[in-house]
């Protein structure tokens, strides 16, 4: 993999596809209230005399924006249509993303303002549970502003299962006899079912799920040009390999089914 791709690929863990314009300005923003605070504030040090009793409340507020960050990411990942994004690893990766995004303008709006304006008494323990609370909000509300996107614009949970889940029920039309009811009723299931798993992949805004699109795509061109029996050996795969495209063709397969086991969540 390039650096490039790979680059692409870590801010898709952010931005779910919808590019960083969001993502700039929303840090931008952040920024700016963080330094509007500083302007019109006389001193940014938190002095409060139960700093234990504060510690312990930003301490708390941070657990419970990162358990909201966590639950928004999940939900995003669960709704894109790229493999890899379905990953807990990944799903975990993504908070950190938005933690250290936010943690950025933390850094350099929050704790090196209150650094300038100490007076040489320096930051203390307090100051820094407020700047992790305050990365924890940030990145949440981040988090938040995506997920509405993703929302908006993606198929839902339940459409990406049932439509997964009737491709794959559909496959059984080769257990049937040939001339049966029930093989030409489920050939038609499986022919309807192809079309509906193209529209779900037309709709993926990542890198990873075009890909995924592109080779359903090419799976299914060279597919629907073979004969019935031909149909069936690719799908069934070959007991003696005789005919090499046919199997390679069942292999991309099921390369292809087990990306969307991956989407599906089983």
């Amino acid at each position: 993999m390039e650096i490039e791709p790979k680059i692409r690929f870590a801010i898709e863990h952010i931005t779910f596809g919808y590019g960083v314009h969001y993502l700039l300005q929303v840090l931008l923003l952040q920024f700016a209230s963080l330094f509007l605070s500083f302007q019109f504030s006389k001193d940014l040090v938190l002095e409060v005399e139960k700093k234990s009793l504060f510690m312990i409340v930003y301490s708390g507020a941070s657990v419970i924006f990162v358990l909201i960050l966590l639950l928004f990411v999940k939900r995003m990942s669960e709704r894109t249509l790229s493999p890899k994004l379905h990953r807990k690893s990944n799903i975990l990766v993504s908070a950190a993303g938005y933690f250290l995004a936010s943690g950025v303008i933390v850094v350099f709006g929050y704790v090196i303002l209150i650094h300038a304006t100490s007076r040489g008494t320096g930051i203390g323990a307090l100051d820094y549970v407020f700047s992790v609370m305050l990365t924890a909000l940030f990145a949440t509300l981040l988090a938040v502003g995506y997920h509405a996107r993703v929302v908006d614009d993606q198929p839902d949970r339940d459409r990406i299962i049932n439509t997964i889940s009737k491709w794959e029920e559909s496959f059984s039309w080769v257990e049937y006899e040939e001339g049966t009811e029930g093989r030409k009723s489920t050939r038609e299931e499986f022919g309807s079912s192809l079309e509906e798993i193209s529209d779900l992949l037309s709709m993926a805004k990542t890198k990873d799920g075009r890909e995924l699109k592109d080779e359903f795509e090419s799976w299914r061109s060279s597919f629907e040009q073979h004969s019935q029996l031909s149909k069936e050996t690719i799908i069934r795969g070959q007991q003696n390999k005789g005919n090499e495209r046919l199997e390679q063709e069942h292999k991309q397969l099921e390369e292809i089914r087990d990306q969307f086991q991956v989407i599906k969540g089983s």
